[in-house]
Order: C-alpha cells, then sequence, then structure tokens
C-alpha cells in the first residue's frame, strides 16, 4: 500500500521512521531515501539507524535552497538522476517497504514531473509498502494512495521563535 504523511505540522519524518522499525521488527527490508536534507544534518532518526541491520538510508547530497543558495536548474536535474535509484529501489522488489521522505516537497516544487511520478505509482508492486512524506500539494496522487495523514499544528514553541531542540525537533 501507499501511505502519505504531509501537513504543516511537525513530525513526518518522525512517523516515517517509526514504521520502518516497526517494519524492520517483524523482518521487513527497508530502505529510506532522503531529499533535500544535508548531509552534514544528522537527526537521531539517523543516529538511531547506524545500530540497527535491515533499514538502509540513502541520504542524497542535493540541499534545498532554504538551507544554502544553490540553482533551481542544477538542483533538478541531480534530483532528476538520483530519483533514478528511488525507482530501481522500488521496482527491483528487494526491498519491502520504500521510504521517499520530502519527495512530497520536491513534486509540489517541480523537481520531479507529476505524470512521471504517476506513473512510477502505478506500477509499485504489490508487495512494497511505500511511504512518501513532505509537505506541499497530495491532491493530485490521493487517489493512487492507501493512507493519507496530515500533520497539523494547533501550537509549536518555533511560532513563539523557540529554537529547535536536540533530541525532540531533530
Amino acid at each position: 500500500m501507499i501511505h502519505i504523511y504531509t501537513g504543516k505540522g511537525k513530525g513526518k519524518t518522525t512517523a516515517s521512521f517509526g514504521l520502518a522499525m516497526r517494519a524492520n521488527g517483524q523482518g521487513l527490508k527497508v530502505i529510506i531515501f532522503q531529499f533535500l536534507k544535508p548531509k552534514s544534518f544528522i537527526s537521531g532518526e539517523e543516529s538511531t539507524l547506524k545500530d540497527i541491520k535491515g533499514i538502509e538510508l540513502v541520504k542524497f547530497s542535493q540541499i534545498h535552497p532554504m538551507f544554502k543558495t544553490s540553482k533551481g536548474k542544477d538542483l533538478k536535474k541531480t534530483i532528476e538522476k538520483d530519483f533514478e535509484k528511488v525507482k530501481s529501489a522500488i521496482l527491483g522488489k528487494k526491498y519491502d517497504m520504500v521510504i521517499l521522505d520530502e519527495v512530497i516537497n520536491i513534486l509540489d516544487q517541480g523537481f520531479i514531473g507529476r505524470g512521471s511520478f504517476l506513473e512510477l505509482l502505478e506500477k509499485v508492486p504489490e508487495k512494497v509498502e511505500l511511504i512518501l512524506t513532505g509537505r506541499g500539494d497530495t491532491s493530485f496522487i490521493e487517489k493512487y494512495v492507501d493512507y493519507v495523514t496530515i500533520m497539523t499544528d494547533k501550537k509549536h514553541p518555533f511560532n513563539e521563535f523557540k529554537k529547535a531542540r536536540k533530541g525532540i525537533e531533530y
């Protein structure tokens, strides 16, 4: 089945990593692809994965413009190239679960064409659980998915200009 974790609230990546750990605990083979997050940024989830066998993390070298000034055209080419690895993982039947962290962002911002992404969704093998996370419009893919979870912020310290805390927000 296909899952979406989206919305403006926190917890999308954390929820997907939790699902990866649950799947791994039941013997499923998992791969996580992270888009748009700097390699230098190590989250608590990523640190924990180093000690877990059966969950592979692929952190691409792209950096979202909000983290660093970069040319959108170059970023688009890099993401398109990296996405070929994603397609191979999904269609290769080696993994039981494939997580595409921040893929909603790259779709929403036009770094990957929606049409080609929808074609990929239609080809996802039945045994593969596909998890999509990120902020942005998901209306165009919701008819292809089985779960849609929208994270919302009712109250968040960030809105009061408080800094992110290690172990809680990252």
